[in-house]
């Protein structure tokens, strides 16, 4: 039977293929709409005067929340020059090593994230914008992904620590 930590990782990792289906979607949506947009201004119809905010915000919620199903990829931009000068037991300790200070890292970003994210609640701020989503949803969408990016770390750490680990090459769904 599987450990607890086993099962969190199956669904942290279901979890993680949820957001990035979601975000693919939506962008997909934005591909959709944006030329919809143009269309209805074209043919002298009131257009989506959100959409532009709303794509930036999109992106920017979807490039942070997919962040750690990149990183559990490997798709991330990585250089392996050191790590393939140096013998191989010496990078699995490297890398390791760079797993729990990546993972330290981001725990300290999602703790200022948190900070951010509750005096931005506490004082009901406001974007300057025509679309105005209160700023604690969006540093609660920066503090979430960085915690989310630090337990991915974690399971990175655990998975090269296994002896049967193999590094993910499958870049997609």
């Amino acid at each position: 039977m599987p450990s607890l930590i086993d099962r969190f990782e199956t669904v942290f990792e279901k979890f993680n293929l949820f957001v990035a289906i979601c975000v693919a979607g939506s962008i997909g949506v934005f591909a959709i709409l944006v030329p919809l947009d143009f269309f209805l201004r074209k043919l002298g119809l009131r257009g989506l005067e959100w959409l532009n905010e709303g794509a930036e915000y999109g992106l920017y919620a979807g490039v942070f929340l997919s962040s750690a199903w990149v990183l559990y990829k490997g798709a991330h931009v990585r250089v392996d020059i050191i790590l393939t000068a140096i013998p191989a037991w010496l990078g699995a300790r490297v890398e390791r090593a760079i797993d729990l200070f990546g993972s330290l890292l981001c725990l300290c970003m999602a703790y200022f994230g948190a900070n951010g994210t509750l005096s931005s609640y506490a004082f009901g701020s406001l974007p300057d914008k025509d679309l105005q989503i209160p700023n604690w949803i969006v540093l609660a969408v920066f503090t979430l992904s960085f915690l989310m990016l630090a337990i991915e770390f974690l399971f990175r750490f655990r998975r090269a620590g296994m002896s049967d680990h193999k590094i993910s090459t499958d870049i997609g769904f």
